[in-house]
């Protein structure tokens, strides 16, 4: 017996693989601003690249951080009314 794929139409299920994806997103930005910061300041030993690196990963973390939030709480998040 095989399993059938299952319909992803249930709304509940699409936030939450919503969620999952910003998060992984969000992750990559982070891990990879702050990484690539740090290999491009040491191998062009100037503080430039080290400061643009984080701009990127603190830019971009907080970008799908908020993705996330919405996702969780469409209410809560960056620009909702709140509770």
């Amino acid at each position: 017996m095989t399993m059938q794929p299952y319909n992803n139409n249930n709304p509940i299920e699409a936030r939450k693989q919503e969620v999952r994806k910003s998060a992984r997103s969000a992750a990559v930005c982070v891990g990879g601003g702050v990484v690539g910061g740090v290999v491009l300041s040491l191998v062009f030993t100037t503080w430039f690249w080290l400061v643009l690196g984080l701009v990127v990963a603190v830019g971009g973390g907080a970008y799908y951080w908020s993705k996330v939030r919405k996702g969780i709480d469409p209410n809560n998040g960056v620009g909702g009314t709140g509770r």
